[in-house]
């Protein structure tokens, strides 16, 4: 009975563990999203007009619009939770 108790606290605090690590690398994602957005916006600018087709198009509206829900929510949440 008393080892599965300690095994599922222990799987707590390596999830704990886990999740600090995560808030401490928040800097980093938020950078990299913001640079994988810079450039699918440069690879979208840098093709000729001919070749901008609406699916193209398209694609880099739900990404800048998913990197935006995604910045917002946590800046949201940073400031709900500080």
């Amino acid at each position: 009975m008393i080892g599965p108790v300690l095994a599922g606290l222990g799987l707590f605090s390596f999830l704990s563990a886990c999740l600090i690590w995560l808030e401490r690398l928040q800097p980093l994602f938020f950078t990299m999203a913001v640079a994988g957005l810079v450039y699918q916006v440069w690879i979208v600018r840098s093709r000729p007009p001919t070749m901008r087709t609406f699916g193209v198009k398209a694609i880099l509206a739900a990404s800048v619009l998913m990197n935006v829900l995604m910045i917002g929510g946590w800046i949201v949440l940073s400031i709900r939770y500080r």
